[in-house]
């Protein structure tokens, strides 16, 4: 069977499901890139997951569920592909590129106005990860952003506030609107970009949510939710296999360890598939084998060349040049001056004027005889001590947080576990880049009314039972050698 017919046949499925009862059909959001093996291995595991007792649910606002031991979900809308059956010449010399661009443009200008309110956070949170360690590290903010809007989102009182505190917006409205200019800006899929934004959340199906904060969570955020047990190993799968989806594959390496924990109660997930070609394309041709000189030493890596009149930036700390994208928008590399650490530039806010267009006295147009090196970072990051350090506190403590628009049933839930990983890729041709964001929120336990010493310093006994109240062992212990 060949690729497309699979898929063909993975489209069949979804319409079964709807005459099954599905208010609405799925977007087409798989990236066509397997090859015949591995795509007839993808619909086999998708149909597995929509069987699961998870996606086997309602859809639709009338639908939603927020009781308690109902598998239930929301799915969130998506916008369809844009010329899907055209190939890059034919989108850009038809008027579907035209007719696109300008609805596109309109979208991109309202965004911008917005994001002098995002600089804060994107200098705190980059300079907190990228700041520190002698390895290669990579982030995605605004991936970063949009899965600490979701916290916010689910967060009441001191603990939302925190939140909000730390992306830098003095309520939940901004946030909103934010988050809505950035999705309807960056969520792109032609056939010559593809910048796909996904968000899921999945929850306990034991346990009661508020049915208004997910449909919120669906049509301002774009999250899917879905129900079932936590810590099952069907729940752990369909979980890494909506992660790889979203993201081409390409955080396989950190995605096979993804796990639901038993007790949690509610997982946000967040990602970006990212691919753009460079407005100019480096020849491969001209591409040559040279040294690079790295803090571990040297190494010979492949360097692209091109010459052309570009425009440098200068201050006194870094020299940048910026590289035009396709659709898209650029890609800046700098350059420290002599004696300055380049992890120093990660939280100078004059490394984003850079990246804005706009003319003064820092900007040059020589001709530059580039020479860049094709590379690949990847990199996980335990975002725990980050968020600390900016300032959230209470959603790490179940004593003093508050979810209460997420759920009223778990009074002590805190984040267990919040990780980023991401990855970069450029060559001559262009760039791709994925990354997501997961946040885990788990259940605390209670303080408790008294404290004893119990010291096992003496002859004791002992009983192991198992899950059905069994005894599987029993006895006594009087020596310890």
């Amino acid at each position: 069977m060949k690729n497309k017919d699979q898929f063909d046949a993975l489209e069949v499925v979804h319409e079964e499901l709807d005459q099954n009862g599905r208010k609405e059909r799925a977007p087409r959001r798989v990236l066509w890139m397997r090859c015949a093996a591995a795509a007839a291995c993808a619909l086999a595991l998708l149909v597995a997951f929509l069987k699961s007792p998870f996606f086997k649910s309602k859809f639709g606002k009338e639908e939603a569920s927020g009781q308690a031991g109902e598998s239930f979900a929301v799915q969130a809308e998506y916008p369809e592909p844009v010329a899907e059956q055209m190939s890059v010449n034919e989108f850009y010399e038809n008027d579907a590129h035209w007719d696109w661009w300008e609805s596109y443009r309109k979208l991109t200008d309202r965004s911008s106005k917005l994001q002098p309110g995002l600089q804060g956070f994107y200098t705190s949170m980059m300079g907190q990860i990228l700041g520190s360690g002698d390895d290669n590290i990579v982030c995605s903010p605004i991936n970063l952003y949009i899965a600490f809007a979701m916290l916010a989102e689910v967060s009441d009182g001191e603990t939302r506030q925190q939140v909000l505190d730390m992306l830098g917006s003095t309520d939940i409205e901004t946030v909103r609107a934010q988050v809505d200019a950035l999705w309807q800006s960056n969520y792109v899929d032609t056939p010559v970009l593809k910048s796909l934004l996904a968000n899921s959340i999945w929850l306990d199906q034991s346990v009661g949510y508020n049915s208004e904060t997910l449909q919120r969570l669906a049509d301002q955020y774009h999250a899917s939710s879905f129900s079932g047990t936590p810590g099952s190993a069907e729940m752990d799968e369909a979980l890494r296999h909506w992660t790889d989806e979203n993201t081409g594959n390409l955080l396989t390496e950190y995605t096979k360890d993804m796990k639901i924990a038993p007790d949690t109660v509610l997982e946000i997930l967040s990602t970006i598939y990212y691919k753009a070609t460079w407005q100019d394309v480096f020849l491969a041709q001209n591409t040559t084998q040279e040294v690079f000189h790295g803090t571990q030493g040297d190494s010979t890596v492949d360097m692209m060349h091109r010459s052309d009149m570009m425009g440098v930036y200068r201050t006194d700390k870094f020299s940048a040049i910026s590289l035009n994208l396709m659709d898209s928008g650029s890609m800046v590399f700098y350059l420290p001056n002599e004696g300055i650490d380049v992890r120093a530039l990660a939280a100078d806010p004059e490394v984003f004027e850079a990246t804005k267009p706009i003319e003064n006295e820092a900007w040059s147009y020589p001709m530059v005889h580039l020479s860049l090196p094709k590379f690949k970072v990847t990199a996980k990051t335990d975002l725990i001590e980050t968020i600390r350090a900016l300032g959230v506190t209470d959603a790490l403590d179940h004593t003093v947080s508050d979810f209460t628009p997420l759920t009223t049933e778990k009074d002590q839930l805190y984040v267990s576990k919040a990780e980023h990983a991401a990855m970069i890729e450029i060559d001559e041709e262009g760039v791709t880049g994925a990354a997501y964001t997961q946040l885990e929120l788990a259940e605390g336990a209670a303080e408790p009314n008294e404290e004893i010493d119990f010291v096992v310093d003496r002859p004791f006994m002992f009983v192991v039972t198992s899950r059905d109240g069994s005894i599987l062992f029993s006895g006594i212990v009087q020596n310890i050698q």
